[in-house]
């Protein structure tokens, strides 16, 4: 197999199957079960927000009754305004990836490889495949192009493009080419999926529950509240390692 080619495959998790299906049009099973759980993350990570903003609205509610503070229904109003608003915000931007995640959205990009536009600061690594720009997201993705050299790319449009597959023209042998490793085995961008979910709600969880607590700890004797401020403290620590613990394994499994 031409290096370009397996250096591509590496980077970008697909195999000689989901080139030559891309090549006529098609996605390969596993390329669909990819994209439905992206787009599941991402409706799940949607739900989890509007949950939060709307719970955030009841935080304040119980806070304003607890405190009996006078005179707050205009700031309640103003806050579930807000939140409202910011639920509006986040289901319309969200519209876009929801579209980049159907495969009617499967594009194919032929063409010589150039490097366009880069801004690390806003993880923008512009591709260049003749005269389709394709955003990437990481160096080490815009690396595994050589410019100069004809690739055909298939990817889905968005905001954040995502590579199906890609070879340099002239190569479609390699497609034939079959991986030595068990087909049957686990999809490791679908278990990176599936070990990331919890995180939202987990993070949901925490996001609604410390309001709650602090306003439930408010009643009690200073001592007891200093505890329990200090085992939420110790909480929401032990989250961000759990949190890392698994991404980092999820990641691992993709390399």
């Amino acid at each position: 197999m031409d290096q370009r080619n397996q250096v591509l495959q590496n980077i970008f998790l697909f195999n000689g199957a989901d080139a030559r299906a891309n090549r006529t049009g098609k996605l390969t099973p596993r390329q669909r079960a990819r994209l439905g759980a992206a787009r599941a993350s991402l409706m799940l990570a949607l739900a989890i927000f509007v949950v939060a903003m709307l719970g955030s609205v009841g935080v304040a509610v119980i806070m304003s009754n607890a405190t009996g503070a006078g005179g707050g229904l205009d700031g309640l109003l103003v806050f579930g305004a807000v939140a409202f608003v910011a639920i509006l915000i986040g289901i319309f931007t969200s519209r876009s990836y929801f579209d980049a995640m159907s495969s009617k959205q499967f594009k194919i990009a032929q063409g010589i490889a150039a490097i366009g536009k880069i801004n690390p600061d806003a993880a923008r690594f512009e591709l260049k495949i003749g005269a389709t720009k394709i955003r990437l997201v990481t160096p080490e993705h815009l690396a595994a192009f050589e410019p100069g050299v004809e690739y055909r790319v298939a990817y889905t449009a968005g905001p954040t493009p995502t590579i199906l597959s890609a070879e340099v023209v002239g190569t479609e042998a390699d497609a034939d080419v079959r991986a030595p490793a068990d087909a049957n085995a686990p999809d490791p961008v679908l278990q990176r999926h599936a070990r990331a979910r919890p995180i939202l709600f987990v993070l949901a969880a925490l996001a609604l529950g410390i309001p709650l607590v602090g306003v439930a700890a408010s009643a009690l004797p200073e001592f007891l509240r200093a505890i329990m401020w200090g085992a939420l403290l110790i909480g929401a620590i032990a989250f961000v390692f759990w949190a890392l613990a698994r991404l980092r394994v999820a990641s691992n499994d993709i390399k």
